[in-house]
């Protein structure tokens, strides 16, 4: 997984409904651990094999345009890689992360 992962621009798409309640302005919101296994899942699907990601601690808005500074750890190597994930297509609870892996991995 690693090569493709370094080689390629992933931009992956999964319906999620995870999301776990609204702020005080009525936007909904999703766990960080549900959006990294949200785009797990989506990458999981593109490669054949599961990442490991993290999404941070912060509530993330699901907003159409919302990006979460991921990080994606490859279970083959250990390497670490920035893995922005893109919110879009928000339709009530469900939604579509778009993740851009980076080429090269973290120093």
């Amino acid at each position: 997984m690693n090569k493709r992962i370094a080689e390629t621009l992933i931009v992956c798409a999964a319906a999620a409904t995870l999301l776990t309640g609204c702020s005080f302005s009525g936007t909904p919101t999703a766990d960080p651990a549900d959006v990294a296994a949200t785009a797990a899942d989506a990458l999981e699907q593109q490669v054949g094999s599961r990442p490991e990601m993290d999404c941070g601690t912060e509530t993330v808005e699901i907003v159409s345009g919302t990006v979460v500074n991921c990080v994606l750890t490859d279970p083959e190597t250990g390497l670490t890689y920035d893995a922005p994930v893109t919110i879009s297509d928000v339709d009530g609870l469900d939604y579509v992360v778009n993740v851009d892996v980076a080429a090269e991995p973290n120093s």
